[in-house]
């Protein structure tokens, strides 16, 4: 039945936005309800099960394939046979060493019968534990221990405990430095007339590991020094494979590199083995074209070409062009990774941009530089400075029309999502200050404030329902001057496909200041987002959302706010969800368009 509501509900949701968007592309709602119908019923197996409980009896049924009823004696055999092998091997990797499976068939009518007698459930006895040539030490013997709890004495023998203890004693092993850590004979002794298994593991240690220096084999593609740099522990530190992990992480993420393995040196006469880092180069050349479209904004296209390892240190040299309606652009960018110390990369960066919006028109130019975090860190610190000249027009009687700004800006994030065009679990803020000196038309003194939350919550089987909600507030406090004369570009807005979905971008702003010809925008913002998320398989979902905020010069007025409210479309590309949104803007003086479309790569937020 719910399946049934689901299909009805995402039907009408595509004749809905036929409806509302006659271009809408007719096979785009074809496929949402193609992949909203009911999956091919498969029949389930028709082995019954006899003389087990409840738990065995679904354990089994869970490892039988589907299968249709036996027509013929000889299928409800061959039927059972087939079923009471796979019964068996179960059983006993569960520890029911003594189980016998008789498999029966009938034939009037066909039918396929297990009768099951598990016996006992065997038990471990202590495992033991011995070593090919020197023991580890201490610590190291502790961590083995450790690790074989899973097979502790009186514990059910199972067989994937037996597996997984050894696969933790080895991880332990080589976590406390031995590198060469390897798993000998193992043993398995199953004693029927105490119903007790006893495990006996044998592990050659080999030698405590100790780290030397890196260098990258072939030697000519990066330079030494910048592979010197990824160097995380110092000369003679105990081996760690987190270690190793990690420098491959900060190399291969540099995009510089497609592949990267690690392997040791023999030791030296100190005992230290140095690693050596062989790798495999990316292309040089990357071409990038991404595109979105709204009925506000209308179509954008950005264009970019990467060469990448620019200077052998895993450098980039990026050029993009942007094409829109309302922003014109031309940026190139020097990003050398790690150059601030690991996960963190200088940029510098000269842009040429145009904006065509409602509130004003931009034309510009910036240099600038800065630090920036990686987005895998879980906290990350951003800074830099950037310098920018900018001519505006289209803002009625306001005294700013040339600014000058050079403007700093510091940025902390702790982020403990994963996949950042489609998180689902986990929550991120940012936080951000930019203080701003601006020269030209007017001279001031500035400082923007920014505070960005976002939380994310699955739940259901393969976390089908994702639940997510952000809340962002900002606000620009004058140092010397009037808010009045901050250019408008720095003062704040709502509206648009990451703002208020349904209100042209940045349309939202106090209109009295239209009325008095003073600078559009506001001094400071909120808006927030409601989200909920259902994939319907691997490829296609649906969500709805609400959106509420506003622009003000008042804190009072904050609670003013501009809804809007709508539903969308998820079609899952690899790498991240193609994302089409049908917005209504609910506030009953909206002058707007009745719905807007929005269509482009990853979520709204």
């Amino acid at each position: 039945m719910v399946d049934e509501a689901l299909t009805g509900a995402l039907r009408a949701l595509a004749r809905l936005a036929m409806r509302l968007f006659p271009v809408l592309p007719a096979a785009l709602c074809v496929a949402i309800g193609m992949s909203a119908a009911p999956a091919p019923a498969w029949a389930d197996s028709p082995v019954v099960i006899d003389g087990a409980d409840e738990d065995v009896r679904e354990g089994i049924l869970d490892l039988l394939p589907d299968r249709d009823e036996p027509t013929t004696l000889f299928e409800a055999e061959r039927i059972a046979e087939e079923a009471a092998a796979r019964a068996l091997v179960w059983l006993r990797s569960e520890g029911y060493y003594g189980a016998t499976v008789t498999p029966e068939a009938s034939e009037d009518p066909p039918s396929a019968r297990l009768v099951i007698a598990p016996g006992p459930r065997f038990r471990f006895e202590p495992v033991e534990v011995a070593y090919v040539g020197e023991p580890p030490n201490a610590a190291a013997a502790s961590e083995i221990t450790r690790a074989l709890q899973t097979v502790e004495p009186g514990a059910p023998a199972r067989a994937a405990s037996v597996l997984e203890a050894e696969a933790n004693a080895i991880a332990a092993l080589q976590s406390a430095g031995y590198a060469e850590a390897a798993a000998g004979e193992r043993r398995v002794v199953v004693d029927h007339a105490t119903a007790l298994v006893t495990a006996r593991y044998e592990f050659n240690v080999g030698a405590l590991a100790r780290l030397g220096d890196v260098r990258a084999s072939p030697d000519s593609i990066i330079r030494p020094s910048f592979i010197d740099s990824l160097q995380n522990w110092e000369d003679g530190e105990t081996y760690s494979p987190q270690a190793l992990a990690q420098l491959r992480r900060d190399i291969t993420s540099t995009s510089a590199v497609s592949l990267a393995t690690t392997r040791l040196e023999p030791p030296n006469a100190a005992g230290v083995r140095d690693v050596v880092v062989e790798i495999e180069p990316a292309r040089r050349n990357a071409y990038e074209l991404g595109a979105s479209y709204s009925t506000t904004e209308g179509v954008g296209v950005v264009a970019e070409w990467t060469r990448r390892n620019f200077t052998r240190r895993a450098d980039s040299l990026s050029v993009e062009a942007t094409l829109a309606e309302l922003q014109q652009g031309l940026t190139a960018e020097w990003l050398r990774p790690h150059a601030a110390g690991l996960g963190h990369a200088i940029t510098f960066g000269a842009e040429i941009t145009r904006d065509d919006l409602d509130a004003y028109t931009r034309t510009g130019a910036a240099i600038y530089g800065s630090v920036d975090a990686s987005s895998r860190l879980r906290i990350g610190q951003s800074y830099g400075l950037r310098l920018s000249a900018d001519q505006y027009d289209d803002i009625g009687g306001a005294a700013v029309s040339d600014a000058i700004v050079l403007s700093g800006f510091y940025n902390l994030r702790n982020d403990t999502t994963g996949f950042s065009l489609d998180p689902r679990d986990g929550s991120i803020v940012d936080l951000r200050i930019e203080p701003s000196a601006s020269a030209g038309d007017e001279t001031l003194g500035f400082v923007r404030l920014i505070g960005d939350g976002r939380i994310y919550e699955s739940f259901g089987e393969n976390d089908r329902l994702t639940l997510a909600a952000r809340l962002r507030t900002g606000w620009l406090e004058p140092v010397s001057g009037s808010a009045d004369d901050v250019p408008p570009d720095r003062r704040f807005y709502a509206g648009g496909g990451g703002s208020v979905r349904g209100y042209a971008y940045n349309s939202i702003y106090p209109e009295e200041r239209d009325l008095l010809g003073l600078t559009p925008g506001g001094q400071g913002a909120v808006d927030g987002s409601l989200e909920a998320r259902w994939r319907f398989d691997n490829s296609w979902g649906a969500a709805v959302f609400v959106d509420a905020g506003t622009a003000f010069d008042y804190w009072g007025d904050a609670g003013d706010l501009s809804w809007g409210a709508g539903f969308g479309v998820r079609y899952d590309l690899g790498f991240a969800p193609l994302r089409v949104d049908i917005a209504v803007p609910l506030d009953e003086d909206e002058s707007g368009d009745d719905f807007v479309l929005y269509i482009s790569l990853g979520q709204a937020f």
